[in-house]
């Protein structure tokens, strides 16, 4: 048996820990560091251990955390560490990655190459010099395994799982509202809102029934853009705006009574959306970036289509609203695979 632990230090990924720590269980000892950020956990009947500080101020938790690994790191045979949120501001956290790797085995997952929406050529340059210094990455594309490539052709790159979300947790009695389309998270300009709108006007000139349902937290002028698009499109009674915090209880009930979700994302490494489509067994239309195709489009379980090509997301809608039954039942037959138990090759 033995003794890992995972490292999120401020539970900005409480969801994809859960089940990552969870796939590693069998016959070891897991145990996570970090906050346990119980709005997106409290679906969950089970929980991990949970270790270290939460006083309840995010910077000290932060920094405590790191303090308490620095002690503790002894106790454990694998760490595994993500979301280094300090190199933002500074590059202490390659520092202190460098002092640990020499003295315990520590692989770094990588979600996403640079934080979300950063320009800063500060912030990528601290990124990109954690990938040069640190000895193992985790990542779950082939796509994230050439960039690093390209970064540091000598880093150990270790291919592991990206397994699908809340599949326990499908409704599959529920009652559809017909023809219901949904994106739902935190409303972000990269998330391509505004070609969803255009594509609600294209179905609705095309008098297609679907209705859009947007929901989750946004900027206060964005939403206002938004807003005036749709009354310039004529589409408000096809579009919904819900511009609130999303919980997991939400979330699930939201994806649940969907009938399909829209992704027609501008840029993206992978999306934890699309894990929780599928694992609800929804299929999705997206735009050909990061690993839509590639793990759901050449699968049958994703309609994806041209980056920026509104007329053919329109159609994929279609497609895909026609096809349905078909859509469920291949992501049914996928789904059964447990493949968070494949990350054990990170202790080997």
């Amino acid at each position: 048996m033995k003794k890992i632990l995972v490292v999120d230090f401020n539970g900005t990924a409480s969801v994809y820990t859960h089940y990552f720590a969870e796939g590693l269980k069998t016959n070891n000892d897991v145990k996570i560091l970090g906050k346990k950020k119980m709005f997106f956990l409290d679906f969950f009947k089970n929980l991990n251990v949970y270790l270290g500080f939460e006083i309840g101020i995010k910077f000290l938790d932060y920094a405590l955390n790191w303090s308490w690994l620095i002690v503790n790191y002894k106790k454990f045979d694998v760490i595994v560490i993500q979301w280094l949120q300090l190199l933002k501001y500074t590059s202490i956290e390659v520092r202190l990655i460098k002092h640990l790797q020499k003295k315990v085995k520590l692989v770094y997952i990588l979600h996403n190459l640079y934080p979300h929406n950063n320009t800063n050529i500060k912030v990528k340059k601290r990124y990109n010099k954690l990938y040069e210094n640190c000895n193992n990455i985790a990542v779950h594309t082939n796509e994230m395994k050439s960039y690093l490539k390209k970064i540091n052709s000598n880093i150990n790159i270790l291919k592991i799982q990206h397994g699908y979300f809340f599949n326990e947790f499908r409704e599959e009695g529920i009652s559809l509202n017909e023809n219901k389309c949904l994106m739902i998270g935190q409303i972000l300009r990269y998330k391509g809102v505004e070609d969803a709108l255009k594509v609600v006007k294209i179905l609705k000139d095309k008098n297609t029934n679907v209705q859009l349902d947007i929901i989750g937290l946004a900027d206060h002028n964005y939403l206002i853009e938004l807003y005036e698009i749709i009354d310039e499109l004529k589409i408000s009674d096809r579009v919904t705006i819900i511009p609130e915090v999303v919980s997991t209880e939400l979330f699930i009930h939201e994806i649940n009574k969907s009938t399909m979700l829209w992704l027609p994302y501008k840029k993206i490494s992978q999306s934890g959306i699309s894990y929780t489509a599928i694992g609800l067994g929804k299929p999705f239309v997206g735009y050909d970036v990061g690993n839509f195709k590639s793990f759901f489009g050449d699968k049958g379980l994703a309609h994806i289509v041209e980056k920026d090509n509104v007329e053919n997301f329109s159609e994929a809608v279609l497609e895909v609203l026609k096809n349905k039954e078909n859509y469920y039942k291949k992501i049914n037959e996928h789904v059964t695979l447990n493949s968070w138990e494949a990350n054990k090759i990170i202790l080997n």
